[in-house]
């Protein structure tokens, strides 16, 4: 069974918008704001900042679907 690599910045960012609807809020509507100041891996910021969702839910489906796809590239 193949596992997707571990990406705990982007799981750190997934708990926090979780946590905090303003942090969530942002991270939905203007996701390259909210994610200011992170200290993020290129990488984790462009997967983060190109997926567009009006829910956490659908927010955090569309990362990992990213992920598999990258993870099997």
């Amino acid at each position: 069974m193949s596992t997707i690599q571990n990406r705990p910045a982007i799981s750190d960012v997934l708990i926090r918008a979780s946590a905090n609807m303003v942090f969530r809020s942002k991270l939905l509507s203007n996701p390259s704001e909210a994610l200011l100041g992170l200290n993020l891996s290129p990488e984790d910021t462009e997967i983060l900042t190109t997926v567009r969702a009006h829910t956490l839910e659908e927010y955090a489906r569309q990362i990992k679907t990213r992920l598999i796809l990258n993870y099997h590239q």
